[in-house]
């Protein structure tokens, strides 16, 4: 597959972004979003060596991806909590891409993450944030499960912006962010709507793909968790649904450093070239509809058309709140 790679730094409003955040350049990789350390992972990501019992959980950013990340490792690993809560979800779990999205600098540092997830005990769980078509080309043949989670857009977009303050630095105001999101220039992985479709209308066999939502999993997570468990050829007592209910929760999450990422973070504020004015942490309310107190009546016409577009590409519709 021939990478279609074209520089939009000089586009008016990346230079907004790139002036508001950490990063220099910025590139498209057919069609998506990326900062210019992308560039040098991408055929490595391409080429990255896959295993028919390897589990990729996959989603857009801020859509649920930790909640379900660790849902799928307790699961895979018969409720281990006492190890959940002595090591890093990063460190189970490894996310493929994450060295081709920080600093140089940072880089330097930190353990190169396509190597890590490389060498990886099997069987392997993966997260990635990688559009369905920039995923590793091996994918393709050798057919691992799939965990697609993805969440209403409105509530994305807010959560995507305090992500972005705490680990980019970005301090660009949120009309300028709900600017770079609607056109598809927010920090990365973007647009989301062709991201959305990527996967929606992925050529894959039905039974090795879930298609998970943020809002199903909020409204009723017990039925979330069966229907993964399911998926992933796992049994779960009943009995024992109240006590991963409660592992699951936003409050633990808050308060777990091995769920909340705040190694990561500390580590990101560290060699942010810019001043991070948010300090809330990786996990914030984890609701439905947080949109309400950041997206102003200004834009909610112009979600709404990107909603009807989504739809119109992937025939898949949210609950707002």
């Amino acid at each position: 597959m021939e990478l279609d790679i074209v520089d939009v730094s000089d586009d008016p409003l990346v230079k907004q972004l790139i002036k508001y955040s950490q990063n220099e350049s910025y590139f498209t990789f057919n069609g998506y979003f990326f900062p210019g350390t992308f560039k040098p992972f991408v055929q490595r990501l391409l080429d990255f060596e896959v295993f028919e019992d390897d589990i990729f959980v996959c989603s857009f950013p801020k859509s649920g991806t930790t909640w379900t990340e660790e849902m799928v490792w307790c699961l895979e690993n018969n409720l281990d909590y006492k190890t959940s809560k002595k090591i890093a979800l990063d460190e189970r779990m490894i996310f493929l891409e994450f060295s081709s999205l920080i600093p140089e600098e940072m880089q330097a540092v930190v353990p190169d993450t396509v190597d890590l997830a490389k060498n990886s005990p099997r069987p392997r769980i993966i997260k990635t944030h990688l559009p369905f078509d920039l995923l590793p080309r091996q994918i393709a043949t050798k057919k691992p499960k799939l965990v697609f989670v993805s969440r209403n857009i409105r509530d994305v977009c807010v959560s995507f912006y305090h992500h972005c303050i705490l680990l980019e630095g970005y301090n660009g105001g949120f009309d300028l962010w709900c600017e770079l999101f609607l056109k598809g220039y927010a920090a990365y992985y973007s647009p989301i709507e062709k991201y959305l479709k990527s996967f929606f209308k992925a050529d894959y066999p039905t039974d090795k793909i879930i298609y998970l939502r943020y809002e199903d999993m909020k409204k009723d997570l017990t039925t979330e968790i069966k229907r993964t468990t399911a998926f992933l050829g796992k049994e779960i007592a009943d009995e024992a649904i109240p006590d991963f209910l409660d592992h699951l929760s936003v409050k633990n999450f808050k308060k777990s450093p091995t769920l909340n990422k705040e190694d990561m973070v500390e580590s990101a504020n560290k060699h942010c070239s810019k001043e991070i004015s948010d300090k809330t942490g990786f996990i914030r309310k984890g609701v439905v509809g947080d949109w309400k107190t950041h997206i102003s009546d200004d834009y909610i016409t112009k979600f709404e058309d990107l909603e009807k577009l989504v739809y119109e590409m992937t025939g898949v519709c949210y609950d707002l709140q």
